[in-house]
């Protein structure tokens, strides 16, 4: 994620106008292309091994709601230049939403481990943006201390030092649709606002 006739009918009208807005809380699909490039090496060691990764993938999920390694409501398109040993699953909460291996948790990635985070800004689903790693909270800013280097990248086995966030990388939505109101929610609303017409005109005619 309240008797007389006119007390029903605003009781009837609140409630249909209620029910209506609860129809349009519904989840959304969305799919995220995304181009990673211009990796560093937060330890400032060697290069990426990979050094472009892309991939697409379509999300299924309620903003209303939390999701913590859904593989469910997610599917895969594509994925290039990267080695993921686990699953993969994503990560949600109020407007963050982290794509990856679920083994370490899909919004976390480990040394030495085959892994992938992908850590999207989705607040305005229609306008999607990568999340920097200076953002509170995100551990990649520990290493890179840089604004301009975002918490999406990969880890490698055998590479205990080496842990690679995308900077300068791109991400292209395809916004959702536009919620349109289903019949039963148009009902809902028809008689929220009929019931608030006849309230009010009961309590004009006491008047």
């Amino acid at each position: 994620m309240r008797f007389t006739k006119a007390a029903f009918a605003v009781t009837l009208g609140v409630g249909g106008l209620l029910a209506s807005s609860s129809a349009h809380a519904t989840p959304i699909t969305e799919t995220l292309t995304f181009n990673l490039t211009g990796f560093v090496n937060v330890e400032g060691g060697a290069p990426a091994p990979d050094p472009d990764v892309t991939g697409s993938i379509t999300v299924t999920y309620d903003p209303t709601l939390s999701y913590d390694d859904d593989t469910t409501d997610l599917t895969v398109n594509s994925l290039t230049g990267v080695t993921v040993d686990s699953a993969l699953g994503f990560t949600y909460s109020e407007g963050e939403l982290e794509f990856g291996g679920i083994a370490n948790d899909s919004d976390f990635v480990v040394f030495g481990t085959n892994d992938l985070v992908v850590s999207f800004d989705v607040t305005n689903p229609s306008a999607p943006t990568f999340i920097p790693c200076s953002t509170p909270g995100y551990t990649c800013g520990l290493y890179t201390g840089s604004s301009a280097v975002d918490a999406a990248g990969y880890t490698t086995v055998g590479t205990d030092t080496a842990w690679f966030y995308g900077a300068e990388s791109t991400v292209t939505p395809t916004p959702p649709p536009s919620v349109t109101p289903e019949p039963s929610s148009l009902l809902l609303l028809g008689t929220g606002l009929a019931g608030c017409a006849g309230a009010l005109r009961k309590r004009f005619a006491r008047a």
